[in-house]
């Protein structure tokens, strides 16, 4: 392995452990919600295992047919095990979220007679909080999101061919609808359906990104028995405000492919991103806040060209300040779960330099994880996307707020 290879692994490496550490941090983050409680008893936990046999959704040409085989993708099969941890309303924010069940899961994916993208396993985190409860059965919403390893790595042109995922791990991001039915004491049917996308965040193309579809059944098993759900006078909400300002750190990299001695080649280069984002929000209820603010960033992959040198190697046009130099203003919808809060930022750019003969995306969107430190401090990670479809890049946050109007609030 060359100099640069070595060094661009490292970068790599690097990024991945900041990434699974802010996960494992987050994680920590709902545990503390739940267990800084002045009732020692422990929660109940469940054991949940789940299949689905689904479809891979044809988002690019390599899931189409555009790869070795030459058939498109069709079928996939996974297996999946979760170990939950049952809330029963000894915090406020169980009780409003209609006693959610949280906690990390194993999700194991088969892609059916396939060389190309490994055997991935991931890793994570997941809330399934219920829609509406009867008494032997629910409707719920499933969120997960972690990491994803054991992916055949691939060049970001390999053989003639474009492959999606260019790295060993990826993160996971996991949505589910799905209905609990009461088969015995200590056994639940479950029966829904999930999306699941594997994506790096543009960290080392290549990066399409691969998403599945698919029906989900499984049991559950609760072990000892099932708990028994408090119920406390909610108080009323005195609403409030917040100023908070952040920054976010990142890395990308971008690709580009080019004609040599009649050659078709694609090389990727690395490029950092920093924004300074800064926003108002209003939170309205215990567990609802919206808001607006400002993104300022410097983007090295915005816009980004290379030149052919003499010797045929690809290098880097320089850019100024000004080139990369980009304002977007964005609104804003949270959901609180005490101090830890699931972002989403729809937002469009106000400024930014233009470009002739390249298309470069006008909107771009924020989905992410942020927890209070403390009174004023926030820490965070988001995955930062655009065209509502494709990861851009991923963003690490550490910000100040100011709250004021503060509402009764047990911690």
């Amino acid at each position: 392995m060359q100099k640069n290879d070595k060094a661009r692994v490292n970068k790599y490496t690097i990024h991945f452990l900041l990434t699974i550490s802010s996960l494992i941090a987050m994680n920590n983050c709902l545990a503390n919600v739940d267990t800084l409680s002045g009732d020692s008893t422990r929660y109940v936990k469940s054991i949940h295992l789940n299949y689905q046999l689904g479809k891979v959704i044809p988002t690019h040409a390599f899931v189409q047919g555009e790869n070795p085989k030459h058939e498109p993708y069709n079928l996939f099969q996974a297996f999946s095990a979760q170990y939950g941890i049952r809330t029963d309303g000894r915090k406020l924010w169980q009780q409003l979220y209609g006693y959610p069940v949280w906690g990390f899961g194993l999700f194991y994916i088969d892609f059916l007679n396939d060389d190309e993208f490994g055997k991935p396993l991931a890793i994570y985190s997941y809330i399934n909080a219920p829609f509406k409860r009867w008494h032997n059965w629910s409707v719920n919403y499933e969120v997960g999101f972690g990491l994803s390893l054991n992916w055949k790595p691939h060049e970001l042109l390999e053989a003639g061919y474009y492959y999606p995922i260019g790295s060993y791990f990826t993160v996971f991001f996991d949505f589910g609808i799905n209905s609990s039915i009461k088969l015995a004491k200590n056994w639940d049917l479950n029966l829904g359906f999930n999306y699941t996308h594997f994506s790096n965040g543009a960290v080392k193309l290549p990066n399409l990104g691969v998403n599945v579809f698919a029906p989900q059944v499984g049991v559950q098993y609760i072990v000892k028995q099932r708990p028994t759900y408090k119920v406390q006078e909610v108080p009323k909400y005195l609403k409030e405000w917040e100023w908070l300002i952040t920054a976010s750190p990142s890395i990308r990299q971008v690709g580009f492919t080019y004609e040599y001695n009649g050659d078709t080649l694609a090389e990727a280069f690395n490029y950092g991103v920093f924004t300074i984002s800064t926003a108002i929000n209003r939170q309205i209820s215990h567990k609802v806040k919206f808001g607006g603010g400002f993104d300022f960033s410097y983007n090295e992959a915005y816009a980004a060209e290379t030149l052919l040198d003499e010797y045929g190697s690809l290098q880097k046009v320089p850019a100024t300040f000004k080139d990369k130099f980009l304002i977007g203003i964005y609104p804003s919808f949270e959901l609180v779960f005490n101090k830890l809060l699931m972002t989403v930022q729809p937002g469009f750019y106000i400024y930014r330099q233009e470009v002739e003969n390249m298309e470069t995306p006008t909107t771009y969107q924020r989905v992410g994880l942020r927890y209070y430190i403390g009174k004023h401090f926030i820490t965070g990670v988001n995955i930062r996307a655009y065209n509502f479809s494709k990861a851009d890049f991923i963003e690490f946050n550490l910000g100040y707020s100011l709250r004021w109007q503060k509402s009764y609030r047990k911690n």
